[in-house]
């Protein structure tokens, strides 16, 4: 899985990956974000090129969400349509920032 983080203006995080949120991907995934999140009040999740969310997958996005619910925000963006609709069966959508 290829994975970019970019610092935002201010204390921003930016995150694009591409691939697959599976077994193989998700540890490094969570790993490298969360050891990048330290000083970070808002993390954006960019999820334009992710196309499946396995449920370890979706372990490592709650993981997030209780970090930073703690010293910021997270939102994920462009999230395609088979990934929202899991986000929308599992109920993540009614705690994650979603757009």
């Amino acid at each position: 899985m290829e994975i970019t983080l970019k610092k935002l203006e201010g204390n921003g995080l930016y995150v694009k990956a591409v691939g697959k949120l599976d077994i193989d991907t998700s540890a490094e995934y969570g790993m490298r974000i969360k050891d990048a999140i330290d000083d970070i009040n808002e993390l954006v999740l960019d999820f334009a090129e992710i196309t499946y969310v396995a449920s370890i997958g979706l372990r490592v996005l709650l993981e997030l969400y209780q970090q930073m619910s703690k010293q910021g925000s997270i939102k994920l963006i462009n999230v395609q349509e088979p990934v929202l609709n899991v986000l929308k069966m599992t109920g993540f959508n009614k705690f994650l920032s979603i757009s």
